[in-house]
């Protein structure tokens, strides 16, 4: 398995465990399941740094496509965990065209966050090797 696809199952896995937790900690302490979203983008820095310290020849082009694949895998596999405990439920079910809008801005914030930690990573290897 190469570093890069050890990456991003790691990130998958890191995510959806992530969403999991916090919906089993929204339904037990009744804070409201949106404030992890902060934590997700942390997640995804996280991710990203990880990304970029793994393949440092293409540090945030990595860290970008693994914040990708992580968004993609927040918005449906992290998502449905959420669904299926509680919180990430909509009332009244959501229709296909509103999950996809809500998948493409998941996506994208995630590859934003996990392309920064690239960032981090490149600047702390420059520092590095100084």
């Amino acid at each position: 398995m190469t570093p890069r696809t050890r990456i991003f199952i790691i990130g998958i896995i890191a995510i959806v465990a992530f969403d999991a937790l916090a919906s089993i900690a929204s339904r037990t302490t009744g804070i409201p399941y949106f404030w992890a979203s902060f934590g997700s983008w942390i997640l995804y820095i996280g991710i990203g740094y990880f990304a970029g310290r793994a393949i440092p020849e293409s540090s945030i082009r990595t860290a970008a496509i693994a914040g990708l694949v992580s968004g993609i895998a927040d918005a449906s596999l992290g998502w449905a965990a959420a669904w299926v405990i509680g919180p990430g439920k909509v009332a009244g079910g959501i229709a296909a065209t509103q999950w996809l809008f809500t998948a493409i801005i998941v996506a994208a914030l995630a590859t934003g966050f996990a392309a920064l930690g690239g960032v981090i990573a490149r600047t702390r290897r420059r520092s590095e090797l100084s």
